[in-house]
């Protein structure tokens, strides 16, 4: 505009309007004055409104007396970037609010830390975070705020609950674990000796609990934490605690140490050199070891861990533990006469003609074939670490992962994978407990509201010790429902983990002829794949190669 120009004044922190009246032609309303000012190169100052009102009323009168006078004022004002904190009510969280300076400065990270001090806030500042919001108030326009959380406290950590330590590992640890030979080369058939413990031996211990880890709040309190439980030891058959030494368990009498659902306990053990027409079939309220074959159609069932040094051929063996066959077990392929039942894992290091049914892992060291399983936790062929067995023409049902080398075979022999029923199981039993639930929950309002009316109402005294128990029956009927809840909740979190544990893992190759399958869900080989996965993916089988 002619006969108005702008300057600044850094020293002040001012923007001046300056005004000739001799080159100005007409009157400028404030509305024009605050577009000339925010079309030129100062449009990043605060605008101060009243004193543009002021200069166009002014530039008015001066154009009005005919005034040849020059006269200027503030029309605009450097404001540096505004920062102000807030704190959760907590005190575990402190947000940095910066408001975008007008023609003013950024504060420096050291200005920020000074600010932040200045409000007490002294623990958990991030630098990298101030900073990172110090670059985003440089790319705001002027008066924008922008804000990031710049601190954060450490809540305290709970304590470690105690915990038991075996002292000598189970069975099975130990077959998982082979010793290597002079060669550095496993033996798997090397597992060394079972470890037996004599009356009276030490066999595990309680481990303390751990008193936690203090934390603090953004301003500097110490958080103290709340230390871990001192937690019951539970325990088995043949072991004792001493009434001096509460934190050791012993061993009642000569047996087979085992720690398994929290419990430690010393299995009666049953040693034979063989099982066989000629020593009979054994049936034994404890730990079973044998140090050699297991022949035909003989039968083994044992309370406790069942292991045999030596081979088995269709044979039954049923265990409330664990079964650990070191070279291998078969029955006849047609009639799959060799039976391995286990309220545990399975350890064998190869198996054909078998039926297998373990309430945990199944690991077989080198190949199983034509076998019918069932097994409720993960099926390994070949080693835990690196399995690179082989597991061709058999009918499986299981409920986690199958992992193997070689998953089928180059002649396409079948291969079927079932995961129908464990998962239907698990369904069912979600539908039962929701029911149930539901149910409950109902009758449980209609309680409540019941039981609080009686309760507001004056009775005789007669009546206090029915209302107690009353007031009793309800409160353990709340403990059920909540119970139920929690039983509900767990029973949904597995059903929708399920598609994370079903899956079928090929390290090496997987061939023509197996079959995948979750009810009417399948998927089929149709030729070979090199290292891949076979998992679901919303509800449908999908392959992918292993990366």
């Amino acid at each position: 505009m002619n006969g108005i120009s702008l300057k600044a004044d850094k020293a002040k922190k001012e923007l001046r309007l300056a005004f000739d009246p001799t080159i100005i032609d007409s009157a400028i309303d404030a509305k024009s004055l605050a577009l000339f000012v925010k079309s030129s190169e100062y449009n990043h100052y605060l605008l101060v409104e009243e004193n543009l009102a002021s200069a166009a009323d002014n530039l008015a009168l001066a154009l009005a007396g005919k005034s040849t006078d020059t006269f200027e004022c503030v029309v605009g004002i450097a404001k540096d970037a505004e920062l102000n904190i807030n704190v959760s009510t907590d005190k575990m969280q402190a947000d940095l609010i910066i408001t975008a300076p007008y023609a003013g400065t950024i504060p420096s990270v050291k200005g920020v830390s000074k600010f932040l001090t200045q409000h007490n806030i002294t623990c958990g500042i991030g630098v990298k975070r101030i900073r990172a919001l110090l670059e985003q108030v440089s790319q705001a326009l002027p008066g924008e705020e922008s804000c990031l959380t710049v601190a954060k406290g450490l809540p305290p950590k709970k304590g470690r609950d105690s915990y038991i330590k075996p002292l000598v590992p189970n069975a099975l640890e130990r077959v998982l674990a082979p010793k290597s030979d002079t060669d550095d080369k496993v033996d798997m058939r090397d597992f060394g000796e079972l470890l037996c413990v004599e009356p009276k031996q030490i066999v595990a211990k309680r481990m303390p609990p751990s008193i936690g880890r203090s934390g603090f709040t953004v301003t500097g309190e110490a958080l103290s934490p709340e230390p871990g439980e001192l937690k019951p030891i539970k325990l088995g058959d043949n072991v004792f605690i001493p009434d001096d030494q509460e934190n050791q368990v012993f061993a009642k009498v000569a047996g087979l140490p085992k720690y398994a659902n929290g419990v430690i306990s010393v299995d009666d053990v049953y040693m034979s050199k063989g099982v066989n027409v000629a020593t009979g079939n054994i049936k034994y309220n404890g730990a079973v070891i044998v140090n050699g074959d297991v022949t035909e159609n003989m039968k083994i069932i044992a309370t406790g861990d069942v292991t045999i040094n030596g081979f088995v051929e269709s044979a039954y063996i049923e265990s409330g533990g664990d079964i650990i066959i070191t070279q291998g077990a078969t029955g006849k392929m047609q009639d799959i006469d060799c039976q391995l039942i286990a309220s545990g894992g399975i350890f064998l290091e190869h198996g054909q003609g078998l039926h297998m049914d373990a309430a945990k892992q199944i690991n077989v060291i080198k190949q199983l074939a034509y076998s019918n399983v069932k097994c409720k936790e993960n099926i390994i062929v070949g080693a835990v670490d690196n399995p690179q067995g082989k597991l061709f023409a058999s009918v499986i049902s299981c409920s986690k992962s199958i992992i193997a080398g070689h998953v089928g075979a180059v002649s396409g022999s079948s291969l079927s994978i079932d995961y129908s029923d464990a998962y239907n199981q698990l369904c069912d039993r979600f539908d039962k407990m929701n029911a149930m639930f539901k149910e409950l929950s109902t009758k449980n309002a209609d309680h409540e509201i019941k039981v609080a009316n009686i309760n507001s109402r004056v009775r005789a005294g007669r009546l206090d010790d029915k209302m107690a128990n009353l007031n009793k029956e309800l409160e353990l009927e709340r403990v059920f429902l909540n119970w139920l809840r929690i039983s509900k909740d767990e029973l949904e979190q597995s059903i929708d983990a399920f598609e994370v544990y079903a899956r079928v893992i090929a390290t090496r190759a997987l061939y023509p002829g197996v079959n995948v399958k979750l009810n009417k869900t399948t998927w089929d080989a149709k030729k070979e794949y090199q290292h891949c996965r076979v998992g679901l993916e919303g509800g449908k089988w999908l392959y992918s190669p292993l990366v």
